[in-house]
């Protein structure tokens, strides 16, 4: 399989025009290692995670004060390193609320698309979701959830150089490439559950801390046929909330903690939420924050909170010792809500019980 590692993480290694030994050695083991990585089928993160809530847990389905939430996300990351990533997510998710009860079911859709390198390497997912959340007190609801997925794992092999292609001294790209592969594509289903606890003491102080499952049934995603690959099971923990300090200031906490095969990830963020205007209908704030992914990167973000609309925008700096290779240290992040909230009649009107 060193070929195979080989081909995804290569990216035209041939042009690099830096005579120093090191950096070119630099870059191959960075290139093999990148390379790796996709091979080994990790999930797309974002460090707005908060902002993309059924790719963290399934339970989050319906968790928000409103009817209908629309949800929006795009990563563009390390573009002047010749292995891009581009990330995007749309999401969909409503409330079936009943007149006669506190508690509700709600259901929602996502869809995932990720792309990276000069093989194209990228997986497409489609999901349905749905929740149940239980009033268990005045200020505790309690939610499960399940997600259920189907998507498409794929790759392209015109842009690629294989080692074959070199014939001692310089590329010759008419020469075979002496590779097949059993498999271009390949469908993966997937089972994910999850569970959520939300703490509200006002609209304004909450917090939800919840567990998402994801790969419960461990598809299998080989290019060779011979080979049993399985998507690793995904866990994380998370921790997500504000407490209102004074009448126009909320200091917002949120953490999150990943774990997926030999990998893992720990995300810790800290913002405030400045309320600029509180009127009725004319609803601003600015928020300030920054997000910090221990051993890799810092992530200042900045959002705008206008009536039913927020958007965001943060951008990676990385920290880690891939920086020797980046020149611009990460890469842009922007997220967008919209909630719509319907008008009920008043003979059927009922007040969700999260806000």
């Amino acid at each position: 399989m060193a070929s195979v590692y080989y081909q995804f993480g290569q990216i035209q290694i041939y042009k690099l025009k830096n005579n120093n030994l090191r950096i070119k050695l630099l870059h191959i083991t960075l290139l093999l290692f990148l390379g790796g990585q996709f091979l080994a089928g990790q999930d797309l993160h974002y460090s707005q995670f908060f902002a993309s809530h059924l790719n963290i847990n399934p339970a989050l389905t319906g968790i928000f004060n409103g009817d209908i939430r629309l949800a929006g996300n795009y990563r563009n990351q390390w573009n002047s390193v010749p292995v891009p990533y581009m990330t995007f997510t749309g999401a969909a998710d409503m409330k079936f609320l009943s007149a006669s009860s506190d508690n509700f079911f709600s259901g929602g859709f996502i869809f995932n698309y990720d792309q990276a390198g000069d093989s194209r390497l990228r997986l497409g997912s489609i999901g349905l979701s749905g929740s149940y959340t239980l009033k268990t007190s005045e200020n505790l609801f309690l939610t499960f959830g399940a997600l259920i997925s189907g998507g498409q794992r794929a790759f392209s092999i015109n842009d690629l150089r294989f080692d074959s292609q070199y014939d001692g001294g310089q590329y010759v790209p008419t020469r075979s490439i002496q590779e097949n592969f059993d498999n271009e594509n390949i469908t993966i289903f997937d089972v994910n559950l999850g569970g959520n606890l939300r703490w509200q003491e006002t609209a304004r102080t909450k917090f939800d801390f919840g567990i998402g499952a994801f790969h419960l049934n461990s598809p299998t995603h080989p290019f060779y046929e011979s080979n049993d690959v399985k998507l690793p099971i995904r866990l994380d923990f998370h921790a997500i909330g504000g407490i209102e300090l004074a009448s126009a200031f909320d200091l917002l906490l949120r953490g999150i903690y990943q774990t997926q095969g030999p990998h893992s990830e720990l995300v810790l963020g800290l913002g405030g939420l400045i309320h600029l205007n509180q009127n009725l209908g004319k609803e601003f704030a600015l928020e300030l924050a920054a997000h910090f992914r221990l051993k890799d990167a810092i992530a200042p973000m900045i959002r705008l909170h206008y009536r039913n609309l927020e958007v965001g925008f943060s951008y990676d700096i990385n920290t880690s010792d891939f920086k020797i290779a980046t020149s611009d240290r990460g890469g842009p992040e922007f997220s967008l809500i919209y909630i719509i909230t319907k008008v009920k009649p008043l003979s059927n009107f009922k007040v969700c019980p999260i806000f």
